[in-house]
């Protein structure tokens, strides 16, 4: 298991190879994101850590997932075979819907993030006290 730091570096790595992919400068980033270049140079050094936000800021404009910036899990073929045998029991509009779902959180600020899923979880929660 990686430390705080260990991973830092990591994600920093990641944000540093994927900025030069795209020929973006740590300035240039640093706009879009709307930080000092100096914040991107010690998120790449590993110095200093993302927030979540930033961290879906610089996917955004990067033009790649959250998840290209973290190392792979351990179970995640577990997980994936998981998800798999849930999704044979739906039918694909539903399994295209819940995709939607989870497409659509990741596109959104942490502020819009949060209603959203509370909306959900609300919605959850009365269909299992109507049906209980």
């Amino acid at each position: 298991m990686m430390t705080e730091r260990e991973l830092a570096e990591y994600v920093g790595q990641r944000i540093k190879e994927e900025r030069k992919k795209k020929g973006i400068t740590q300035k240039e980033l640093g706009v879009m994101i709307g930080v000092k270049h100096n914040t991107i140079s010690s998120y790449e050094a590993g110095t200093n850590a993302p927030e979540q936000n930033a961290i879906f800021k610089i996917a955004r404009a990067l033009d790649v997932s959250t998840d290209d910036l973290f190392p792979e899990k351990e179970n995640a073929t577990d997980e994936l075979d998981r998800a798999l045998r849930m999704a044979n029991n739906l039918n694909l509009k539903d399994a295209e819907f819940l995709n939607q779902l989870i497409e659509k959180t990741l596109t959104m600020t942490d502020e819009e993030r949060e209603k959203f899923l509370e909306s959900l979880k609300f919605t959850v929660e009365y269909y299992n006290k109507m049906n209980d």
